[in-house]
Order: C-alpha cells, then sequence, then structure tokens
C-alpha cells in the first residue's frame, strides 16, 4: 500500500475542480505562514484546555498575527495574559506543524520544490533545535533530564500526548516525500528530532489510556518509518503494547472503556495511523486487533441516534457528530478499502444533511469544513456519492454501560452506569434525546478543563438530566445493570449511586487514570485537599480509613430507570429508593421552547455549590393540580410533557448551556422521602 500515487493523484486533482481550488488555497495558506515563519525554543508552549474564555467557555480565537492578544469567539472580549500566551505558542506549532503536512500534498501535485523547501525549513527548525526546547508539563513546570520528569511532558508542545500528535503528522508529510527530500535530512530529523522524542515518549507509556495509545502510535510510527526494531518491539510487544490497549481498554462492545464518545474517537485517531503506517512497511499487525479497530468505527456509527448526533456522556466536546470525525473513518477506508463496511459507513456520514461539529483542539484541516486533508491524499479518485444507505436500530451497549432506543421520530439514550472514573461525568441514568433532525436534551459535555465552568457546571450532576440527592453530586463509578431491553424498552437499575467501592487502590488507580486524574478523584469523593491527595498519591498511601469515613457517612440511594419509546413519543419513569429520607432533584434540560403559561413564584433550592449556584430564574409553579402539561415547540413540531405532580415540587430555571452565553430552560421535580417516583411521559406532535 502507497500513501498515493503521483501520477493518479494529479490526474484527479486536474478532473475534480473542488480539489483543484484545495490545492490552491492549501498552496497559498503554506507559502503564507512559511514566509513569516519565526520560532523560539525558548517559548514554552502551554496546555490547550487553557484556550477558552473565562467568562463564557468560548474558545479563544487562534489569529498567527496575534501572540499577545487572544479574542473569543463568543464575546468577542481580546484577553491578554502570560498563560493565554503559552497556549498562544500551542496553537502555532500546531499550526507550523499542519503547515508542512499540506506543504507536502502541495509539492506532490505541483512538483515545485518551494512546498519541498518548506518542508524543510519548517521540520528543520524543530529538528536542528528540538533539545532547546525545554522539557515541561502542561502546568509549564520544567525538568532538566528525562530521569527526573513527572507524567506527561514534552519538549515542543505542553505534554508527551500533544508532542505524538505532531509526531504522527509530521511522518504523515515525510511519508509523501520521503523519496523526494533526501536521505540526509530525513537522516538528521531522526538523530536530532525523533529519536530524542521518542526516548522522552517511551516511559511514558505507563498504563491502558488513550494517552498512551497515542504516545504508542507515535513511537510506532518512527519504528516503521525508520526500520527501528526496538522501537517497533516495543509498540507491538511490550507491556503497554498496542495489541494490549485494545484487549484492556476495548469493551465487549467495541467502545473506548473511558465511555466519552470523543475519547473513543480521539483514540481510535492515534491506533489507526499506526495501522496505516503498519499497512505501508507490511507489518504484520495482529488480525485480531485490527479486527477490533474495524469493530470500533463500525459501533460508533450504530451507537450514533438517526440524525448522526452523537450522544456524548463524560469529558469531550460539546455539539459533535458523526461527520466530526469521518477524517478518521477516511483514514480507516484507506486501509479497508472504499468497497469495505467502514468505507460504505464513510459515505454514508459524508452524504448526511448535518452541519459538522468542529472539534476545538487538535483541530484536523478542512476545506471549506467539507473535505478533510485525508480525503484528498488517501481518497482523490473515490466518488463519494456511491452508497448503500445504512440505517441503525436500537442497542443495549452493556459493557459499555449504555443504550440507545430508536424509531423513525423518537431516538433516546440512556447511560445507567460507568466503567471507572477516567474522564468520568456524575451522571448516572442521565439521558439524551432527539426528535427526528432535532435535539430534545443533550449532554454538554464541557469546555477545556483549564475553564472554571467545565468542573463548577459540565462536570456535575445538575447539568445532566438525571437525579440529584441531597444537591450533591453522585458518587459511584461502578456499573449499572441492565434490567429489561426491546426494541423500545430500556428499564436499568444502578445501586449505592452515593457512595464509592469500599477498597480504594492507589496502585491499580495508576494502571488507568493519570495523575492529576486520580488527584481529582480524591478530592471530589473522599473531601481530601489537592495538597493531601497529591502527597497521599506519591507516598502510596493506605486511604482506606477516609474511605470507611465516608462510606459510613453516605446514604444507601439505588436508581431505577424506565423509558419506553412510541411512534407518539416517549415514557420516562424514574424511581429512587433510599434507606434515609432525602431531597430528591430530577432534572430535565431542554433545547425546547417552552411555551406553557404558568403561574409561577419566586423559589429558593436551598443549595449553592455543585452547580446549584449557577441556577438562575428559579420559580416554582404555583398549581395543586395532582399532574401539569407543559408545553413545548421544537422545531416543526410541538411537545406536550405530563407530568405527575403527586407529593412533587415542579420547578423552573435557566441553566446554563455550553457556552454558558446559551440558556436552557430547565425543569426540576422536587420531592422530599425516602423513596420516590418520578413520571414524565413525552407527546410529540406536528
Amino acid at each position: 500500500m502507497k500513501y498515493l500515487n503521483q501520477e493518479d493523484f494529479i490526474k484527479s486533482v486536474n478532473t475534480k475542480p473542488v480539489y483543484k481550488e484545495m490545492i490552491d488555497l492549501m498552496a497559498k495558506e503554506v507559502v503564507d505562514f512559511a514566509r513569516e515563519f519565526h520560532d523560539d525554543p525558548k517559548s514554552i508552549s502551554g496546555w490547550g484546555h487553557h484556550y477558552f474564555c473565562p467568562d463564557d467557555g468560548g474558545r479563544l480565537i487562534f489569529d498567527v498575527h496575534s501572540p499577545h492578544g487572544q479574542k473569543c469567539e463568543i464575546c468577542g472580549k481580546v484577553h491578554s495574559t502570560p498563560l493565554f500566551d503559552t497556549v498562544w505558542v500551542y496553537c502555532y506549532r500546531n499550526e507550523a506543524v499542519m503547515t508542512v503536512w499540506k506543504a507536502a500534498l502541495v509539492y506532490k501535485y505541483t512538483k515545485d520544490s518551494k512546498y519541498l523547501d518548506i518542508v524543510k525549513k519548517i521540520l528543520g527548525f524543530y529538528s536542528d533545535h528540538y533539545l532547546e526546547f525545554e522539557l515541561h508539563n502542561k502546568e509549564g513546570k520544567i525538568y532538566k533530564t528525562i530521569s527526573e520528569m513527572e507524567w506527561g511532558c514534552g519538549r515542543i508542545m505542553p505534554q508527551g500526548l500533544n508532542e505524538s500528535i505532531i509526531i504522527i503528522r509530521l511522518l504523515n508529510a515525510l511519508e509523501i516525500v520521503k523519496e523526494e527530500i533526501g536521505k540526509e535530512f530525513l537522516d538528521s530529523v531522526y538523530k536530532n528530532f525523533f529519536s530524542n522524542a521518542v526516548e522522552m515518549l517511551m516511559p511514558q507509556v505507563d498504563k491502558i489510556h488513550n494517552i498512551s495509545c497515542w504516545k504508542n502510535s507515535a513511537i510506532g510510527l518512527v519504528g516503521l518509518f525508520y526500520n527501528n526494531k526496538e522501537m517497533i518491539d516495543f509498540v507491538f510487544e511490550g507491556k503497554y503494547s498496542i495489541y494490549n490497549q485494545l484487549k484492556g481498554g476495548v469493551t465487549d462492545n467495541f467502545f473506548w472503556y473511558e465511555g466519552s464518545i470523543h475519547y473513543n474517537y480521539f483514540t481510535l485517531e492515534g491506533m489507526i495511523n499506526l495501522l496505516l503506517f503498519s499497512k505501508f512497511y507490511n507489518y504484520d499487525f495482529d488480525k485480531q486487533s485490527e479486527k477490533t479497530i474495524e469493530k470500533m468505527l463500525i459501533a460508533g456509527y450504530n451507537y450514533a441516534f438517526n440524525n448522526h448526533i452523537l450522544p456524548n456522556p463524560n469529558d469531550g466536546w460539546p455539539n459533535i457528530n458523526l461527520k466530526t470525525y469521518s477524517y478518521v473513518y477516511t483514514v480507516a477506508a484507506k486501509i479497508f478499502g472504499i468497497n469495505s463496511e467502514v468505507g460504505n459507513l464513510l459515505k454514508n456520514i459524508e452524504g448526511k444533511d448535518i452541519e459538522r461539529g468542529l472539534l476545538p483542539l487538535s483541530r484536523p484541516y478542512y476545506f471549506n469544513n467539507d473535505i478533510p486533508l485525508e480525503r484528498l491524499a488517501f481518497l482523490y479518485d473515490v466518488d463519494m456519492k456511491d452508497y448503500k444507505v445504512v440505517i441503525t436500530k436500537s442497542e443495549n451497549f452493556v459493557r459499555s454501560q449504555y443504550a440507545v432506543l430508536k424509531n423513525n421520530l423518537v431516538n433516546v439514550f440512556l447511560k445507567y452506569g460507568h466503567n471507572g472514573p477516567s474522564h468520568a461525568h456524575p451522571d448516572k441514568m442521565n439521558i439524551e434525546v432527539t426528535v427526528d433532525k432535532y435535539t430534545l436534551t443533550r449532554d454538554l459535555s464541557n469546555a477545556g478543563y483549564g475553564n472554571k465552568f467545565c468542573n463548577e457546571w459540565h462536570r456535575v450532576t445538575a447539568s445532566h438530566s438525571t437525579v440529584v440527592a441531597n444537591g450533591k453530586n453522585q458518587i459511584s463509578m461502578e456499573n449499572g445493570e441492565t434490567l429489561e431491553f426491546s426494541e423500545d424498552h430500556i428499564k436499568a437499575k444502578v445501586t449505592n449511586v452515593y457512595s464509592i467501592p469500599k477498597n480504594i487502590d492507589i496502585n491499580k488507580m495508576r494502571t488507568s487514570m493519570n495523575g492529576d486524574e486520580i488527584i481529582r478523584y480524591c478530592v471530589k469523593n473522599l473531601n481530601m485537599s489537592v495538597e493531601d491527595a497529591t502527597n497521599a498519591i506519591k507516598a502510596n498511601r493506605d486511604l482506606q480509613s477516609i474511605v470507611d469515613e465516608v462510606v459510613a457517612k453516605s446514604p444507601v440511594i439505588d436508581y431505577i430507570r424506565d423509558i419506553k419509546i412510541n411512534n407518539e413519543g416517549f415514557v420516562d419513569q424514574f424511581v429512587v429508593n433510599s434507606n434515609m429520607e432525602n431531597t430528591y432533584d430530577y432534572f430535565f434540560h431542554s433545547e425546547a421552547t417552552l411555551i406553557s403559561k404558568l403561574e409561577l413564584i419566586d423559589y429558593d433550592l436551598g443549595y449553592n455549590s455543585n452547580g446549584y449556584q449557577h441556577i438562575k430564574n428559579v420559580k416554582k409553579v404555583n398549581t395543586k393540580n395532582k399532574d401539569i402539561n407543559l408545553e413545548f415547540n421544537l422545531g416543526e413540531y410541538k411537545l406536550v410533557a405530563n407530568i405527575d405532580l403527586s407529593n412533587i415540587e415542579l420547578i423552573i430555571c435557566d441553566t446554563y448551556d455550553n457556552p454558558i452565553t446559551n440558556i436552557r430552560k430547565t425543569f426540576i421535580l422536587r420531592q422530599k422521602a425516602n423513596n420516590a417516583t418520578f413520571n414524565v411521559v413525552w407527546k410529540i406532535k406536528e
């Protein structure tokens, strides 16, 4: 398998005007960037997750000409801080790397040596100065040697993960021009850059985790490209090899264990580049592992709603859909063939009438937000409109702890459990709902991890459509249980939602969580300070006494949620059982417009933390009726929610969206009791 055939590539571009427009635009972008290219090894790159407006969580706009002032894409405010300046450096270097990749493709079409010279100029700079870049982590802490570094370091980029991403992109560029760029240049880049980067990355491959997959893939691409057996053996035969990542990190339902659809595709992106290069270099990639990757791509398609919007639990990015990740399917179609099942899924995805959801970080390159760079490189001669339409059905992904119910009109997603705390949100029994092409309620995922609203709102239970007890975040990260499942029905149960496991093993946590994730877990669930948690983890301290104390104070609370869909809407019953009296708040966050005229009175929810501090305009519906109909508009549909109000208060309020400049109308059903049942019947009319 070859990256591309130059003659066919040129012919295809010449016969497809849109590809010629893409090449012309890329050529201009490459020349413009290279003309003013300037970087400095003394500049430390900051963590991309900080590049979000502190006022509303909107992404800051990267302007290659403005290193000291970043404008929010939502509110327009310009932020000038040293922290944002370091993230600008990270963005600039990402742009430099994408420029190298684009320049290689433009050279392959034009045969103009100036584009090859741009590849040499930019990559050569980072290679010649690689060891002058400070070894540092995403917090900006600097280390003198690899032996001293703590988890997650990079040199050019803020952490090993980002270093791996740029290495993979650079090797994609070199694979295109390796015959023309010269052995001397390739050897120099290996000696000065890649070999030193691999030395830094190898000790960081230390757990089953999406980041370890990326580091494995970067090391593997270097090893395959330069025929380095030690690197190849490390990636394919080591303790945390790519095969062991696939065996230990992928559930029986073929999803990445961390429970985030973004991290599922993000992990796939890294692994699939390794599989691609194994094909280029005739490396015998394990067939079972290759099949797992293929099935992950198929499972992701089956998981999506009929309108191709992706249910979006846990950490990730908002407003994503299958088209967001079409570039991953494009690489897969190169590997498995455009006439394969995965190739046909790609055509279905690209053919869907839906606007592509964009990723804010490590963003792939798209021409007119339509054609990914990968399509130009790999599928330039493919007719994307010739495909067989694939319709998916209801499915229960038991090992991944979620289910999707589907009919022609209504789709409901239910997350009923966790596979551990890595990248998890405390949102057991959360639902997401679509009606036709519209979203009724969705998971916000989160803004960048460095933004305050990430932890204060997006990662709290109250921002999800589930039940909160006593104004506190759920605690359990354990599995739930399916009680009943059919094409139009899911009934699931989870026990001890507000209790942590009785045994906390820090060493076991290390096998699937990064250090900062473990600290965050201890702070949230064991009421420890960041300093105490950090010291306890460094000392491998026995935390059992703290765990016992927390468990003793925790109420036993079990949830059962029963969802049935039909041709008119869906029925939702949420049952809560406990060994003591609690205050339960059933949240439903609506994307639809509430049109009911209600008698409202001021109301105090009584809590001021765990997200409640951000709930606005809180009003109680003044009614003595035992039920009520709330009417909503959603596109051309009218929705009616019939709510049982027996011993229940109905509260209407405003809650933050993502970004927080948008507001959702939320209704809360409140009941104080040992046991509670919430019944809501949704009917949908055109």
